[in-house]
């Protein structure tokens, strides 16, 4: 097992371990599961470069199948926390991965100087909006489809 990693039965979770070309191909394969489908929206490739050099990623990984779930956030230093990417492999749906590694993200992140998280969700993604919500994620704003949801960040005493 690689350092870092810990089993969770059929998963095992790992942070910063995934190459770019594997974020990439994660991206690709789970790009269909975004409203409207990512790789409309971005260059994956770049994007995923972006992910491997600048985010904090929450992996979990499969022996056969390599990376199947991504949460990806920047941490820029400011009180926010930013949620770029959280996205499960099609195939491996349904076994509470988004939960897990969304949860991992916030055992790590929530330090003092972290005041919330930030994320924008389409509002057709209706699943995602659902998980957001059972975390703790509330509508902060709204333009056109995008809703912008927000989380406070429960480590340390928040001003």
């Amino acid at each position: 097992m690689t350092q870092g990693m810990t089993p969770r039965g059929r998963f095992a979770l790992a942070v910063d371990r995934a190459s770019a070309d594997e974020i990439a191909r994660h991206l690709r394969e789970c790009s269909d599961s975004f409203a409207p489908p990512l790789a409309g929206r971005v260059d994956i490739a770049a994007y995923a470069e972006k992910i491997a050099s600048k985010a904090v990623r929450f992996e979990a990984w499969d022996a056969a199948l390599g990376l199947v779930g991504l949460v990806a956030v920047y941490d820029n230093a400011g009180p926010d926390v930013f949620v770029t990417n959280v996205s499960v492999a099609p195939s491996c749906r349904g076994a509470g991965l988004a939960q897990r590694l969304l949860q991992s993200c916030f055992d790590r992140m929530d330090i003092p100087r972290a005041r919330r998280y930030r994320l924008e969700v389409n509002q057709r993604s209706e699943a995602a909006v659902r998980l957001y919500a059972r975390m703790g994620f509330v509508p902060a704003s709204k333009t056109g489809e995008l809703i912008c949801m927000e989380r406070p960040a429960t480590g340390g005493d928040k001003k």
